[in-house]
């Protein structure tokens, strides 16, 4: 009888496995570049106009978008900021999103873009290669347009406060995504580092703009859980106020240096 059991057991485990990997599949389909058609640029005024897309640290932004008018509007210039994010949204949604649900606010021509990528593709174990391929997709059509993107490195968040949310099936579903590309349980090193080192070159010719987590946060997480919400994932107020007068010296010292 125990036999028995140890070989369905087996069996269950292997069938569990393979529904898995069916479900990664789509994940390790890279996404290839596509030229965006807009319309002619906009008539030119003395309006700022800044972007944020990306993840939901995105989405939850437009509640903060005012905030950031101000703080860069110090020079007495007008300055609107848009933000659209979707919720769980990865760097290849984000990239193909600029096709569609965000192509309105690229029509907008903003001067600045920010994004914010690359928690979810951690927690989801797709790989820096995969990460990367895609973050360059979105920083190559922003570039083309005459966007200039801004990178939020990818910041600390309670990874552990995630993991206790998902269930064992999602838990299982990371594990083996984790076995398939090489990504580690339960960091953001490998993207963040990644990434940096294929964007140098791009941050030294002033064709982006490159924000480091501890720009805005430097005590980290651990030290600093006063900035997130009780998820310990999302920012709040002041984690917002943090970020955007980070995000506002950045671009008002890039704009200088034009």
């Amino acid at each position: 009888m125990k036999v028995w059991i140890t070989y369905l057991s087996i069996l269950i485990t292997v069938m569990v496995l393979l529904l898995c990997s069916i479900r990664l599949h789509p994940y390790y389909q890279y996404a290839q570049y596509q030229d965006l058609v807009l319309s002619p640029s906009s008539p030119k005024n003395d309006t700022l106009r800044i972007a944020f897309i990306g993840d939901s640290w995105a989405e939850y932004h437009y509640l903060y978008d005012s905030l950031l008018c101000s703080m860069i509007g110090v020079d007495g210039r007008l300055v609107r900021v848009k933000s659209k994010g979707n919720v769980g949204a990865k760097s290849k949604g984000i990239y193909e999103r600029l096709s569609t649900s965000t192509r309105p606010i690229l029509k907008w021509r903003p001067h600045y873009c920010i994004i914010s990528a690359g928690i979810n593709d951690a927690v989801a174990k797709l790989g820096a290669d995969n990460y990367v391929h895609h973050y360059l997709l979105i920083l190559r059509q922003l570039i083309r347009l005459g966007i200039k993107p801004v990178v939020l490195e990818v910041p600390d968040v309670n990874y552990r406060a995630i993991a206790s949310r998902e269930s064992w099936t999602m838990r299982l579903h990371h594990i083996l995504s984790s076995l398939l590309t090489g990504s580690k349980m339960y960091e953001f090193d490998s993207y963040r580092t990644s990434l940096r080192n294929s964007i140098d070159d791009l941050v030294r010719d002033g064709e982006v703009v490159y924000i480091p987590a501890d720009a805005w946060n430097p005590m980290g997480y651990h030290d600093n859980r006063g900035l997130y919400e009780f998820d310990e994932t999302h920012l709040n107020s002041l984690g917002y106020h943090l970020l955007d007068s980070c995000v506002t010296s950045a671009i008002l010292r890039d704009m200088k240096q034009k």
